[in-house]
């Protein structure tokens, strides 16, 4: 996200896309686990980790908010979404 900041490069910027669909599929990973009935950390923890995971997803899906603007400014054209 830096680089794509500092440089303004479209290119780097669109590439924070494919971390935002990563960090997505982490999600529902993480997701799946706390709610599978082996899950043995409690409840406690896994209300924590939820939280954690949600704020990390929703960070992403900023950094790809910030990328497209740096796309647009580099480009004058909106990301393809």
């Amino acid at each position: 996200m830096r680089q794509a900041l500092e440089t303004k490069d479209p290119q780097a910027a669109a590439e924070l896309r494919f971390d935002d669909d990563a960090m997505d599929n982490v999600h529902r990973s993480t997701f799946q686990h706390m709610t599978d009935d082996a899950w043995p950390h409690g409840m406690a923890a896994a209300v924590d980790l939820t939280l954690l995971n949600r704020y990390y997803e929703r960070f992403a899906d900023h950094a790809v908010n910030v990328a497209n603007r740096v796309i647009f400014l580099a480009t004058g054209a909106n990301a393809r979404k």
